[in-house]
C-alpha cells in the first residue's frame, strides 16, 4: 500500500515545527550590569563628597582624646597614684597620636617596674600590663637583686631586711647568686640557713649562717670545704652547735672553730 501524500507532509510539517520549537529561546531581558555599576559609582562618590565635607568632624571624632586608664594586673610596689603622676603629661592626647612607646619608657623608668606593656583601646582608653622585679637578695648596700641577677635600686628597701645579703665585685652578681643557691640547697639538711654570702675581690668566699655563724671558704674546693663543714656539724649535739660564732675551712683536712665564749678549736677531719 502507498503511503497516503497527506500524510507525508504532515509529518514533515511537524518535524520541522519540533526543530524550530527547540532551537528558539524566549527573549531575555537586557542585563542590568551597568546600571548597578554605575549606581555603585555614584554612591561611592557621594562618599567621598561627603566625607570630604565633614572630614574634620570625622576625624575628630575618630581620634579622640585618650582620658581613660585601665589596670590590667594587680602591682605590689607600685601604687595608681604613681603611675597616674607618671602618664599624666600623656594624658589627653589623640587616640593615633598618643605617645605610646614614651608611656612605656617613662613607666619602665620606675625602679620596681621590670617590663610595661601600653595598648590603646578605641575610642579613648589606655590598657598597662606592668610586671614588677622579684627581689631575692639584697646586693651590697642599698640595692637589690631579682630572680635574673639583675641589680636594681628602689627607693626604699626597709621592708627587704628579711632577704639574704649578697655582694661582690662589679658585676659578679650572677656568679654570687648561684653559688648562694648551691650552697642553700647544700644547708638544706642541716637545719641550718644562708643569710649572707660574700665574694671577695680576690675571689675568697665568706657566709653567714644563722645570723650570727661567719664562714670562711677560701677560694679552691669550696663545695667540698663546705660539704665537710656540714658533716660536721650535723654529726654534733644541739647544745654544742649553739656555741660556734665562727668557722674557718681553709684548711685541707680539718676545720678551725671559734665558740661564742672565744675559745678556738681545731678538728682535724680525714
Amino acid at each position: 500500500m502507498r503511503p497516503d501524500p497527506s500524510d507525508i507532509a504532515a509529518r514533515r510539517l511537524r518535524s520541522v515545527s519540533n526543530r524550530r520549537g527547540f532551537n528558539s529561546q524566549p527573549l531575555k531581558p537586557k542585563s542590568n550590569k551597568k546600571f548597578g555599576l554605575v549606581v555603585m559609582g555614584l554612591a561611592f562618590l557621594g562618599s567621598l563628597v561627603l566625607l570630604a565635607q565633614n572630614y574634620e568632624q570625622i576625624g575628630q571624632y575618630m581620634n579622640r582624646p585618650i582620658t581613660k586608664v585601665r589596670m590590667d594586673n594587680q602591682w605590689q610596689h607600685v601604687s595608681e597614684a604613681e603611675v597616674g603622676s607618671l602618664i599624666t603629661n600623656f594624658m589627653g592626647a589623640g587616640f593615633f597620636n598618643f605617645d605610646v612607646a614614651g608611656v612605656k619608657s617613662t613607666l619602665e623608668a620606675h625602679a620596681w617596674v621590670e617590663e610595661a606593656s601600653i595598648k590603646r583601646l578605641w575610642p579613648d582608653m589606655l590598657s598597662l600590663q606592668l610586671t614588677e622585679h622579684v627581689a631575692i637578695a639584697r646586693w651590697g648596700e642599698g640595692e637589690l637583686l631579682n630572680q635574673h641577677g639583675e641589680i636594681f635600686v628602689p627607693v626604699d628597701i626597709g621592708e627587704m631586711n628579711a632577704l639574704p645579703i649578697l655582694s661582690g665585685p662589679i658585676n659578679s652578681q650572677i656568679k654570687v647568686m648561684e653559688q648562694y643557691q648551691l650552697m642553700s640547697q647544700l644547708l638544706y639538711s642541716s637545719g641550718l640557713k644562708l643569710n649572707g654570702l660574700t665574694l671577695s675581690m680576690r675571689g675568697s668566699w665568706e657566709l653567714t649562717l644563722n645570723e650570727s655563724i661567719q664562714v670562711a671558704v677560701g677560694r679552691i674546693e669550696v663545695v667540698e670545704r663546705f660539704q665537710r663543714f656540714i658533716d660536721f656539724y650535723e654529726g654534733q649535739l644541739v647544745s654544742q652547735t649553739a656555741k660556734i660564732s665562727s668557722v674557718d675551712l681553709r684548711y685541707d683536712n680539718g676545720i678551725a672553730i671559734r665558740n661564742s665564749s672565744d675559745e678556738l678549736a681545731e678538728v682535724a677531719i680525714r
